[in-house]
């Protein structure tokens, strides 16, 4: 069986992998980071007031009341985008909108993996992804 190993590793990390196997040292460096088992807040900050925001694994966006974020903005739909965590990953996508969602400045047409300090931004509104962490 033939191991494929990216060419973005650095020289050092090939004499690990050489030294301790090239499967078992690829895994490790490949290994997710570790999420909480069971729930888990996805964190946001709204950045037109400067709001921090807390989610159970699912996090609407939009105008509506009943949404997790909650944007004051006529461009902005009532159920605009979802954000969801999958696994030790948070996932965004728009859910029909009239004006689009973005990320990071570019419109996203699918489910997009979100990273901490990503921009999501619909409207003339902006929601800043801080990350997971633990549900309390």
């Amino acid at each position: 069986m033939q191991t494929v190993i990216p060419e973005l590793l650095r020289e050092e990390t090939l004499e690990l992998l050489a030294a301790l196997g090239a499967f078992t040292a690829y895994a490790a460096l490949a290994r997710p980071p570790r999420v909480p088992r069971g729930s888990a807040a996805l964190v946001f900050r709204v950045l037109n007031d400067g709001r921090s925001v807390r989610a159970r694994d699912e996090a609407i966006i939009g105008r509506s009341h009943e949404n997790a974020v909650v944007l004051e903005d006529p461009r902005v739909s009532r159920s605009h985008a979802r954000v969801v965590r999958r696994g030790a990953q948070a996932w965004v996508e728009d859910v029909g909108s009239r004006n689009g969602t973005y990320v990071n400045g570019q419109q996203i047409e699918h489910a997009v993996e979100l990273r901490p300090g990503d921009r999501i931004e619909m409207g003339a509104s902006a929601v800043e992804f801080v990350g997971m962490e633990p549900w309390k």
